[in-house]
């Protein structure tokens, strides 16, 4: 981007000029770069783009559903851009963007390249529009539907990224005994710096910043909390930003306050199947949905005054002491659209919703499937946003398959019940998984064990950039599994295969204006 820069300020000091550049393709649509494509727009007065596409990271394929190759030996997709300048456009007026897609093997890439020249390229005219100015083809008529929309955003506007530790092999553990025995190692030994970096990962720097910190750590049980890792997978740390390189206080801490939960969205999303959506009562990590681009954000429904965690439950009669994290300007005009009112949770009122029923139906939208599918490209640019529901029953309904799922995902649905499990886990063994195996409805995990009866539709759900079913196991390699952790699993298969009979039944009862 630097590069591109450079070459345009010359370009403009000259007064015209031809800048050719071949460059990660990111640029084209990525809504941190909108400033740039403005400002490209300002200067030059046409611009060619030969989008090579073949990101690997985004699992681009070719329209035809055949793969999709890059050019070159890298992850990220590549485009071919030239910009020119004559001298002739006016000052405030924009340029022309002139786009071409091209898919395919490398090799028909290639051959393309060799037998075209710019002139023989069928290019198509965008119009790019605020606020993105995207120079990839966009469909405006429906992004002036899903405008109509609230933001989450607008809507629950206290919120924040996830927790960055910089080291998460040494700051996060699969349970309090462990974590406990190795910070309390850690404050008794003299470990250098190599060394930890060696045993643990960590990250640039972040060695040398706990080194310098151990002498003002002082542990305290309360301190030790837990936090959504990943999709149904919860693990602990250590609550102090002595040790955790961002933790995110003035948001997470309405988490240990008291009871709460929270969504979780991103900004930015990359996939093209959109499904970065989750809810937790818990922190959370910045990466709980992705691997290695692009951080989830966490909004608590509620908000708890001072900054201590409570001790006991809030007694009856006392005042309450959260408040809904909610624009009461866009709750209002909700209410007076359903014709409805709204309540505070310790209030009972016929015709009324209360936060909770503006989570979950939040939470149904999101899972919709044709919402997803529809808005797909809007989806990834920014964070979601909800239609208005068009009325009380529609509102009711989609609340409670919402709260069906909510209660699904924080594991407390009645349905996960282990009396009634969907799948098997029988055979003897030592429980180590050693690799991570499909075979039919099969899930082996060594040469003995296997879970059995998983269905497909469970194998490859995806939340986010991961497929839990496959994540949870993959990430305990080499590890024997505990009762718990295979009680978890079966629960994960339930949850996963209810909630895809849950997102059938809320496209039914969720028209789309398309037009």
């Amino acid at each position: 981007m630097k590069f591109i820069r450079y070459g345009q300020y010359f370009i403009d000091r000259n007064g015209e000029g031809l800048l050719a550049y071949i460059n990660n393709h990111g640029f084209l649509d990525n809504p941190t770069f909108r400033g740039m494509r403005w400002h490209l727009l300002r200067s030059f007065d046409k611009i060619y783009i030969l989008d090579l596409h073949g990101n690997s990271k985004r699992k681009e394929r070719s329209p035809d559903g055949s793969p999709d190759k890059n050019v070159f030996d890298i992850q990220q997709g590549v485009s071919i851009n030239l910009f020119v300048k004559t001298g002739q456009k006016k000052p405030d007026a924009l340029g022309k963007i002139f786009h071409f897609d091209l898919f395919g093997s490398r090799e028909s890439k290639y051959e393309f390249l060799r037998h075209h020249s710019l002139n023989k390229v069928k290019f198509n005219s965008l119009k790019p529009a605020a606020p993105h100015y995207f120079f990839t083809p966009r469909d405006y008529s429906l992004e002036s539907e899903y405008q109509k929309g609230f933001s989450v955003a607008d809507l629950m506007p206290v919120n924040v990224s996830g927790i960055v530790t910089m080291g998460d092999k040494f700051a996060i553990a699969d349970t309090e005994t462990e974590l406990k025995k190795r910070l309390t190692d850690f404050l008794s030994n003299s470990l250098s710096e190599s060394a930890l970096k060696q045993n643990f990962s960590l990250g640039k720097n972040y060695a040398k910043w706990i080194t310098d910190n151990k002498g003002k750590i002082v542990l305290k049980d309360d301190k030790y909390v837990r936090i959504s890792y990943r999709p149904f997978d919860e693990k602990w740390t250590y609550f102090d930003n002595k040790l955790l390189w961002r933790w995110r206080v003035n948001v997470m801490r309405h988490f240990l306050a008291g009871k709460n939960v929270g969504l979780i969205v991103p900004r930015q999303a990359i996939t093209d199947n959109w499904s970065h959506v989750q809810v937790a009562n818990t922190l959370i990590e910045a990466r709980i949905h992705y691997s290695n681009k692009g951080v989830s954000y966490l909004f608590p429904l509620y908000l708890y005054p001072g900054s201590k965690p409570r001790s006991k439950e809030q007694g009856i009669g006392e005042p309450p002491v959260r408040k809904p994290n909610l624009n009461m300007d866009l709750v209002k005009e909700i209410a007076a659209n359903l014709k409805m009112e709204f309540a505070y949770e310790n209030e009972q009122r016929p015709n009324a919703f209360v936060p909770e029923d503006l989570l979950d139906y939040i939470y149904a939208v999101l899972h919709s499937p044709g919402y997803r599918e529809t808005y797909r490209e809007l989806l990834k640019t920014d964070f979601p946003r909800a239609p208005f529901p068009a009325d009380k029953k529609q509102f009711r309904t989609l609340a409670e398959l919402g709260a069906e799922l909510r209660a699904l995902h924080l594991m407390e649905s009645e349905k996960l019940s282990m009396n009634k499990p969907i799948t098997e886990y029988t055979e003897s063994g030592d429980d180590i998984v050693r690799q991570v195996k499909r075979e039919k409805d099969k899930v082996r995990i060594n040469k003995t064990q296997y879970f059995a009866k998983i269905p497909d539709d469970a194998w490859n759900f995806h939340i986010g950039g991961f497929q839990p079913a496959q994540k949870y196991l993959k990430d305990r390699k080499n590890r024997r599994l505990t009762l718990d952790e295979i009680d978890h699993y079966q629960k994960i298969i339930i949850a996963l295969v209810e909630t895809a009979k849950i997102m059938q039944k809320i496209d039914a009862h969720l028209p789309l204006k398309t037009s």
